[in-house]
């Protein structure tokens, strides 16, 4: 009898342990999305803009954004500096964060290089853009306009002009 209390014991204990396993990983999912839906980084009503462009692309109909995206690609592969040289860069301001002592003027260095990558490849995406904005008709752009204004207000839309979150 007193062999099957501790084996009953065992067994509870096992049975409370995984429901509490099972209730934290709920919790921290619920705390996950909510901090990425609405948490602190996401300042201003929860719509942050972290791109200024951003908005002027996620307003484009998918097949004009894709549209923008593959012509860069194909017509401007060389103004793109690579992943890895990306990465590099990073590598870079790593260690001359790590130096000792610092070195200002190496600091500037890599963020100026990283300056103009990000500004090259503005320019050729905006570039891009305004090739598909001169190709719309008048209710085009005023249909694209309403959808960045409406965009800007309340945040990004589904395809099917849903908003992506509702405030």
């Amino acid at each position: 009898m007193v062999e099957m209390k501790s084996r009953n014991d065992k067994i509870l204990r096992w049975a409370l342990g995984l429901s509490l396993g099972a209730n934290l990983l709920v919790v921290g999912l619920v705390a996950g999305t909510a901090y990425r839906f609405s948490g602190p980084h996401m300042a201003g009503g929860g719509h942050k803009m972290h791109e200024y462009g951003t908005p002027y692309l996620m307003a484009m109909p998918s097949e004009r954004r894709r549209e923008i995206f593959r012509s860069v690609r194909v017509s401007n592969a060389d103004k793109f500096v690579t992943k890895a040289a990306r990465r590099g860069l990073y590598d870079q301001a790593l260690a001359t964060l790590r130096s000792d002592p610092f070195d200002m003027d190496a600091m500037k260095q890599v963020l100026e290089e990283q300056r103009t990558t990000t500004l090259d490849v503005q320019q050729v995406v905006q570039d891009a853009w305004l090739g598909e904005i001169a190709q719309m008709d008048e209710a085009s752009r005023n249909a694209y306009a309403d959808r960045l204004q409406a965009m800007l207000e309340h945040g990004p839309m589904h395809g099917d002009g849903r908003m992506m979150r509702e405030n």
